[in-house]
């Protein structure tokens, strides 16, 4: 049985508290929130962008995809609705049309409720590729490391294997420890457009932003695939030797 969603005007309320609590924004000064509902459990995730003002303006991540991100690694297998302040780029409508699917609704502040049948019709998606399975429902890849390897690289393999690439097999996960001991795992997500796939090191950092954490990052591992058609690990050690450059980052392929 289906639980009851929370009322429109609630979630676009609570898509302006995302907004105003985890939006960090130093380049646009424009914050955006989102406010998504999990279809397995009928929990509210919440999602704001997150710039990183340095290494590239391509390494931003929006709100929409922050929520994503906050409601894929908790374990929810869709998304039952979604709010946000603002509408929908046409990068996070092409992200969103091929990972959540076309038909549940979008609530935006100030606007008609909306389905990404309306906001993006004739999408190009996962099926035009050949495959069917839509992101937050797919099992978990088979990957191993040959040799022993610690915790903070288990935690990496981990989100490697739970990671979606479908269209070039580059699963990878990147694993964070701070100073203070947390450790955050991310997963890649792939789009089957490429450009608006998000990197697994976005995924780390948003839920290292959204759990409040300001410890320094101390240690990071990389864990892509030997089989990937790219190498992403490439990019997140950039990434990383700009935003903790005193981190020690260990990289292995599965």
């Amino acid at each position: 049985m289906k639980s009851k969603l929370p009322a429109p005007a609630l979630l676009v309320d609570l898509a302006r508290e995302a907004g105003a609590r985890f939006a960090a924004v130093p380049v646009s000064r424009f914050p955006v929130g989102a406010a998504l509902v999990g279809a397995t459990t009928g929990k509210v995730y919440f999602g704001a962008n997150f710039e990183i003002a340095g290494p590239s303006i391509a390494q931003t991540v929006h709100a929409e995809q922050a929520a994503f991100v906050n409601a894929w690694h908790a374990g929810e297998r869709g998304v039952a609705a979604l709010a946000v302040t603002h509408n929908p780029c046409g990068h996070c409508r092409q992200f969103l049309a091929e990972t959540l699917g076309a038909d549940f609704p979008i609530y935006v502040a100030g606007e008609k409720p909306a389905t990404l049948t309306t906001l993006l019709p004739r999408a190009f998606g996962p099926r035009d590729l050949g495959k069917s399975k839509p992101l937050m429902a797919t099992a978990p890849v088979k990957l191993a490391l040959a040799g022993k390897h610690d915790a903070l690289t288990a935690a990496a393999l981990d989100a490697a294997r739970k990671s979606y690439a479908p269209h070039t097999k580059g699963h990878m996960g990147v694993a964070l420890e701070l100073k203070d001991g947390r450790v955050f795992a991310g997963r890649y997500a792939e789009s089957a457009a490429y450009n608006p796939s998000l990197p697994a090191l976005q995924s780390a950092l948003i839920l290292r932003h959204l759990a409040g954490a300001k410890s320094p990052i101390a240690r990071a591992a990389i864990v892509g695939s030997r089989k990937a058609q790219f190498d992403e690990t490439l990019r997140a050690q950039e990434m990383l030797a700009w935003l903790a450059p005193k981190a020690k980052v260990a990289v292995a392929l599965a």
